[in-house]
């Protein structure tokens, strides 16, 4: 994962919702889970096939109606459904009712584990996915000590959560990798063809720069008899850093410094297979 320093707890991303379910049905504490395609039965079943699932439920529904349900804040209605869970569905997905529906399912701060089943709902049309993620993981962050969500089927997504989330396993690593490089093919194809061409050399870079927050052209300056130039080894980074291989120094994307701390070599390797299977079409 590409660490952005911003002192949260932990975030994983898995590639299916077997990973995730078996991640944090068997978590200490609460689990928490947001759910949009699953319902309420399914989810449950699925965390009762769990080794050691955890009795203490709390399901967040995006979407329906409860009989019998108590109303609370904006679009959100809780009732409990069983021993030990508790369902509460939120109409809308916006910030305020998530807020609401979080408080509703850690009312004292107890110890939690939150799972998305599917994050796609944070990437509405109408709003700036980078922005609303951000938002949706201070507010997670706050009542839960981990973050866990499954890898949405949608490749604009992808870049936006490999910079925040942890990779649970090299499933997701290349799930991630595959998507993204896709996705920068597609959208940019003078920078995709940079990564395609320098890959290798901005990982050598990266292992033998002895810096921090490096810029670019003392990556460069590394490298010996590198065959790029700052600023073409430096569009093969900022790949690195979309596809969350690499951390930058700074509140955006768009930061002059890197954050080798946040340097995952494997995911490099992910990346560079997935340029590679394009070369050889």
């Amino acid at each position: 994962m590409a660490s952005e320093g911003n002192g949260r707890g932990e975030t994983v991303l898995h590639a299916d919702v077997d990973s995730l379910a078996r991640a944090t049905g068997t978590a200490e504490g609460r689990h928490v889970g947001i759910l949009s395609n699953h319902s309420v039965q399914e989810w449950q079943r699925r965390i009762d096939n769990t080794p050691s699932p955890t009795a203490d439920r709390h399901f967040v529904k995006l979407g329906g109606k409860l009989r019998s349900a108590t109303a609370s804040a904006g679009g959100v209605q809780t009732r409990p459904m069983g021993p030990n869970l508790d369902v509460t569905v939120v109409n809308n997905a916006t910030a305020a009712d998530l807020e609401h529906a979080l408080d509703e399912a850690v009312p004292d701060a107890e110890e939690c584990v939150l799972a998305v089943e599917d994050p796609s709902f944070l990437f509405a049309e109408d709003t700036d996915a980078g922005d609303r993620v951000e938002q949706f993981l201070d507010l997670a962050d706050e009542r839960c000590e981990t973050l866990h969500a499954r890898v949405p089927n949608e490749p604009r997504a992808v870049t936006t959560l490999a910079r925040r989330f942890e990779f649970a396993d090299d499933r997701c690593r290349q799930w991630i990798a595959e998507m993204g490089v896709t996705q920068l093919r597609d959208d940019d194809p003078t920078n995709f063809g940079y990564l395609r061409s320098n890959w290798r050399e901005a990982r050598r870079g990266l292992e033998a720069v002895d810096m921090v927050y490096p810029q670019s052209k003392q990556i460069h300056e590394a490298i010996p008899e590198p065959d790029t130039t700052p600023r073409t080894l430096g569009a093969a980074l900022q790949a690195f850093v979309e596809l969350g291989a690499l951390g930058v120094w700074g509140d955006t994307v768009a930061a002059n410094r890197y954050d080798t701390r946040g340097y995952d070599p494997e995911m490099v390797d992910e990346i560079g297979r997935a340029v590679e299977q394009f070369h050889d079409e």
